[in-house]
């Protein structure tokens, strides 16, 4: 068992001790509505009244605070650096016995957190007065320190809805020697009904100020976004910026960004920009909006971010595209990113997004040496919003080194295999070994705003793409799907696919660390792979 789990664990098993045997402990605090804050706190019976009696309080090392089970408190609950925990005695924030309490933070913030430490928040509801009235966000922590970094911060079963900006937010002050969050759990969290996003972070945008997250098991839907906000996006599901070493998994997110009014960029499903050694895996983006015309789509590793991966994904039904390489000018290099063995099924609903789409702003600001390998990507004229979707759309020339390599693009009615508004180079981005097919037989590829029919065609114009060490790649071919399967799982080849095995080895695509295929499913010792995400 992780560590962190373990700590988990502990937590609730003093929890349980305290809630059943009613202890009076001069560490435990219980707060009723039933209660008077003339009460010392350390029992149900001399429970407190009010979150401002609490915040009258600093909270020592070991700390627990119980709010009654179903009840409803009003106000914020204000932590800072002297109410901190240890890391083997953190201070906990909980409801008594079980059942969750409310925190009706009305226009405000339910939970604010400054520069405080070793902090663990469990089954609370936090609930704003919604957007366009509320002006926070239902738990937030906030770093400006330049010495020590702000660490072991644990959010568990809460639930955030109706608040201004974020359900849940992490965030540190501008300035290159701010230290923001390190050491940060969310699991099992939900998020809705929220104006600019679900959960959450930003930082200074210069560096990577918070380090060491992981976000496990969250569900966040219908944040709609802002209607009055046109100057930047809204209506995010899941984003992180500005963080070092984060994973995001087994997550879903769908509903959202339906309000937003920015046309200059749009809402995610799951997304992270600048952001260093980022991983999102095992998680559901579906259904999500652009609200305007940018962006509404599944997942993206977007400006400034490097070393990211996103694999195991499933993304479906999204206004905009399913996984998206972004870059747009930001302050540290967009490199050595991916996204591999991941299902995009009728994607790019709106905009005419792609499956998988690629931009970069500038060529100053290019996606540089990046890879997308071992997806499969199936898109169709099907309740199309406006516009016309594509499984590959590359915008304009700007990157450099990017490979698309063993994806298997598939496609019905009127849709490109690949629309690029440039011819671009082989340096610029290369297609090795993937394999088309349209199930309306109209194989259709767009190359520098030019039409070509069927892979030869293209091929014959885009010179050097579907080749490697001078032999030929890429097919056209049915790959016959496992149709027997329900859900995504329908995407997997079937024992008798002629495109078996048909991908390029990874190993000579210099690709190193990969093990398993979206189904878990370990690949051949020999490196030997099939095109798209099922081997």
């Amino acid at each position: 068992m992780p560590a962190i789990y373990k700590f988990i664990s502990l937590f609730l098993l003093i929890a349980a001790s305290f809630e059943l045997n009613g202890q009076d402990n001069q560490l435990t605090y219980y707060l009723s509505p039933s209660g008077n804050d003339n009460n010392d706190g350390h029992s149900p019976k001399r429970a407190w009244k009010t979150l401002a009696k609490l915040n009258s309080v600093d909270l020592r090392p070991g700390s627990h605070v119980f709010l009654e089970k179903g009840k409803t408190f009003t106000g914020t609950i204000k932590l800072d650096k002297a109410d901190s925990g240890t890391p083997s005695e953190p201070v906990t924030i909980s409801s008594y016995p079980k059942e969750a309490a409310t925190i009706d933070a009305g226009d405000s913030t339910g939970l604010y957190g400054i520069n405080c430490s070793n902090i663990v928040v469990s089954n609370i509801n936090f609930k704003g007065n919604g957007v366009g009235k509320n002006s926070g966000s239902g738990i937030f922590f906030y770093s400006d320190l330049q010495t020590n970094q702000p660490e072991n911060i644990t959010i568990l079963y809460c639930s955030t809805s109706g608040f201004g900006k974020y359900g849940i937010l992490f965030g540190s002050a501008e300035g290159g020697q701010i230290k923001g969050f390190n050491k940060v759990m969310l699991e099992e969290c939900r998020s809705s009904a929220n104006g600019e996003a679900g959960i959450g972070s930003y930082g200074d945008q210069s560096h990577f100020p918070h380090t060491n997250f992981l976000v496990n098991q969250c569900y966040v839907h219908g944040n709609r976004g802002i209607l009055t906000k046109t100057e930047n996006h809204s209506g995010n599901g899941i984003v992180f910026g500005s963080v070092e070493n984060i994973t995001i998994q087994y997550c879903k997110a769908f509903d959202n960004g339906a309000d937003n009014r920015c046309n200059a960029g749009g809402p995610v499903g799951i997304w992270v920009w600048l952001c260093k050694n980022a991983v999102i895996q095992y998680c559901e983006s579906h259904h999500n909006h652009a609200g305007a015309g940018k962006d509404g789509g599944g997942f993206d590793i977007d400006g400034g971010s490097s070393n990211c991966v996103i694999q195991f994904n499933y993304s479906h039904d999204n206004e905009g595209a399913g996984y998206l390489l972004a870059e747009y000018g930001a302050a540290t290099p967009f490199v050595n990113d991916t996204i591999r063995f991941n299902i995009s099924e009728n994607d790019g609903r709106k905009n005419s997004y792609g499956g998988i789409t690629i931009w970069g702003v500038s060529n100053q600001y290019q996606v540089r040496k990046s890879i997308v390998y071992n997806n499969t990507v199936f898109v169709s004229t099907n309740n199309i919003v406006n516009g016309n979707p594509c499984a590959v759309q590359i915008i304009g020339p700007n990157m450099s080194g990017v490979i698309l390599a063993n994806n298997i693009f598939l496609t019905q009615g009127t849709v490109e295999f690949v629309n690029s508004s440039d011819a671009i180079d082989t340096s610029n981005i290369k297609f090795i070994s993937n394999s088309y097919y349209s199930y309306s037989n109209r194989p259709s590829f767009i190359w520098n705003r030019k039409v070509y029919r069927g892979l030869s065609e293209w091929k014959s114009f885009a010179k050097g793409q579907e080749t490697f060490n001078g032999m030929q790649t890429g097919v056209y071919i049915d790959p016959q799907l496992d149709s027997a399967q329900t859900s995504f799982q329908r995407f997997r080849l079937s024992k008798t696919s002629p495109i078996k095995y048909g991908g390029t080895k990874l190993s000579d695509l210099g690709v190193t660390g990969y093990s398993q295929d979206i189904f878990s499913r370990k690949i051949a010792n020999n490196g030997m792979v099939n095109p798209g995400a099922s081997n």
